[in-house]
């Protein structure tokens, strides 16, 4: 599959097909993401949904110093503080949510093993900041330096953060009783 900036190109340049390679290619792990900001992943589908959408009517420009899913990445990231923003409201968790098993199945498709739920499940309980980092880390796998784009940090703010992080999910994860180790 092509590399989701060749694919923009592509729709820049009149091929509505390369838009259609972006969507399939990065709005599970998009919503995802969101979902880390968000806390409540229909929403988080509506945002993602908007960048598609701002992608497709806006054509805003590419800037091609970064990977294409570290600028898709933070245009989602900003659309998602800047509907939160715009709404003011506190979301409660999904768990609280009766469609618990509407984001499993979502899910399912991008997390497959029983180890790597849990996990995801513990990064919910975390700090946002933190939860935010360690998916852009281990389920995106960005480097430092495409996630200090993301988050608006410094690479030395990001290993910070991923270290925290890592503890934090340590001791959630003991809280759970899988004594931090999975």
């Amino acid at each position: 599959m092509e590399n989701g900036a060749s694919s923009y190109l592509r729709f820049l340049n009149g091929d509505k097909e390369g838009f259609v390679d972006i969507v399939r290619q990065y709005k599970d792990g998009l919503t995802l993401f969101v979902n880390t900001i968000m806390n409540d992943i229909h929403i988080s589908e509506e945002v993602a949904n908007e960048v598609f959408l701002r992608l497709y009517v806006k054509k805003p420009k590419y800037k091609s110093e970064y990977s294409f899913k570290t600028w898709l990445y933070t245009i989602g990231k900003n659309t998602a503080l800047n509907y939160l923003k715009k709404n003011r409201r506190n979301y409660s968790s999904i768990e609280d949510c009766c469609y618990i098993s509407d984001e499993q199945d979502i899910e399912a498709d991008y997390i497959r093993s029983e180890q790597n739920l849990l996990i995801h499940r513990a990064l919910k309980a975390l700090k946002a900041e933190y939860s935010q980092v360690l998916y852009l880390v281990y389920f995106e796998e960005l480097s430092h330096a495409d996630i200090s784009e993301i988050m608006g940090k410094n690479e030395k703010q990001v290993r910070d953060l991923i270290y925290n992080a890592k503890k934090a999910l340590k001791a959630e994860l003991e809280r759970r009783g899988t004594n931090g180790q999975i």
